[in-house]
């Protein structure tokens, strides 16, 4: 019988850990967080699962499971010991980010990450147009004097029907 190492095993569960997910530990796998996923009206989505693969620390970086969960709040809710899921599934993506690693099956996250990563902003703009929607509006530059601040984010700046 071959014996698989468990540094790698230990260094997933440990980046889980730190970025905020060792909440994971709490979880007795009751599977009331299920109960409440609007997921499982859809499809099969099973949250004890991936909270049980960080667990181990055998995440498949390759399942679009991790990337699907909303974050709507609904599963710490109901959970009896209070494990918050949404860290976990936090946790896990924030592990992958770094690398690029997006399962096949979402192609639109992937390019997103890659334009944030490279430019900055989710439309692959150039950072240097961003000021571009205020130009004929008469909008102030900022400086040390101004009281209010708008910040428009990426959208409304990139999109022109925002």
């Amino acid at each position: 019988m071959e014996t698989l190492p468990l540094e790698p095993f230990k260094i997933v569960i440990e980046g889980i850990q730190e970025s905020g997910g060792d909440a994971f530990k709490f979880c007795y796998q009751c599977g009331k967080c299920e109960t409440v996923c609007p997921w499982n009206r859809v499809r099969q989505f099973l949250v004890r699962k991936i909270v049980n693969q960080a667990k181990f620390g055998v995440i498949p970086f390759e399942s679009e499971d991790v990337w699907l969960c909303a974050t709507c709040g609904r599963c710490p809710q109901r959970c009896p010991r209070g494990v918050e899921i949404i860290d976990v599934m936090r946790a896990v993506r924030r592990l992958l980010v770094p690398d690029g690693v997006v399962p096949a099956s979402i192609p639109s996250l992937r390019s997103t990450m890659t334009s944030l990563a490279s430019v900055g902003n989710p439309w692959g703009q150039e950072p240097n147009d961003r000021p571009n929607w205020a130009k004929d509006l008469g909008v102030k530059e900022f400086d040390e004097n101004t009281e209010v601040l708008y910040f428009p984010c990426c959208y409304p700046s990139y999109d022109p029907r925002l």
